[in-house]
């Protein structure tokens, strides 16, 4: 009887060994140096016309990434959007940071759709909609992975790099806190930079091997900060979006700083915009 006691042990060890690889893979695992692969398909982003406040679709051939969650009350409008594109589910939902205009959404989102990994920075948030997102997360059974160490992936042709805050305490509460992700797709890349003000934006080349960028989401809705011209010129990104609202809109010096460098610039206050990358070129679109 000794024998196949022996031999059960063994495989369910196996097999525990099995889960605990899987679990932390579907966790994010921390991979630092992984190699774009060769594009094959189209890769979309679409940047969602939510006033001053952000939620990025970022659609694979088999895959979805969803960034931030706009305000309370535009969970629904993103659900919407989701299921024009014959989205039910999301791959990975990154909140960049907890400010209500990035988190105000989740509820929403978490009640009502299958997501896989839910990632965000490390730290506590202070407004009401980041206690009702905590609370939503326990009813749904969801944890937070909370991200310490660049994460890296792959869903298909397109390669996502995550980065970080480095410090645990900014002069700027909640904003510094960004997450920043990096996508890569064939020869086009893409920068979404949360609402990253000055301390954060100044850790970003430390971070980001190659700071050029095909596209950028104009950090804090467009705000000026004092590193944001040596900022842009880094990215120098052929086309970026900012998304702001009429009564709440994005710096003029921002935009002028952009175009000097040959940036075609979208505000969401004009429409959502669409952009389909093939590997090699970039198409825009903006719904009005």
């Amino acid at each position: 009887m000794t024998l196949p006691i022996k031999r059960i042990l063994c495989v369910t060890l196996c097999v525990l060994a099995l889960l605990f690889l899987c679990s932390c893979s579907l966790n994010g695992a921390e991979v630092e140096n992984l190699e774009a692969p060769e594009a094959s398909g189209e890769f979309s982003v679409s940047v969602l016309n939510l006033g001053k406040a952000d939620a990025i679709i970022l659609k694979t051939q088999n895959h979805t990434v969803l960034i931030d969650t706009g305000n309370r009350g535009d969970g629904k409008k993103i659900l919407e959007q989701l299921e024009a594109k014959g989205i039910d589910g999301v791959d990975y939902l990154f909140i960049t940071h907890f400010d209500e205009d990035h988190v105000g959404g989740a509820v929403k989102l978490l009640n009502n759709l299958t997501i896989g990994e839910v990632v965000a920075p490390k730290y506590k948030g202070s407004s009401n909609e980041y206690t009702r997102y905590i609370k939503a997360l326990s009813e749904n059974s969801k944890k937070q992975y909370t991200l310490t160490k660049k994460m890296s992936f792959i869903l298909d042709d397109v390669l996502f790099e995550v980065y970080p805050p480095q410090k645990n305490s900014y002069s700027e509460d909640d904003n510094d806190y960004s997450i920043v992700i990096s996508v890569t797709h064939g020869e086009n890349t893409f920068l979404f930079a949360g609402d990253a003000e000055s301390e954060r934006l100044a850790e970003l080349p430390k971070q980001i091997e190659n700071m050029q960028h095909t596209f950028l989401k104009v950090p804090h809705h467009g705000v000026l900060e004092k590193n944001s011209e040596e900022f842009f010129s880094l990215v120098n990104p052929e086309a970026a979006v900012i998304t702001c609202s009429e009564e709440e809109m994005c710096s003029d010096e921002v935009i002028s700083l952009l175009q000097n460098l040959g940036t075609k610039v979208y505000l969401t206050t004009d429409g959502q915009v669409d952009l389909v990358s093939d590997g090699k070129e970039v198409k825009i679109n903006q719904q009005n």
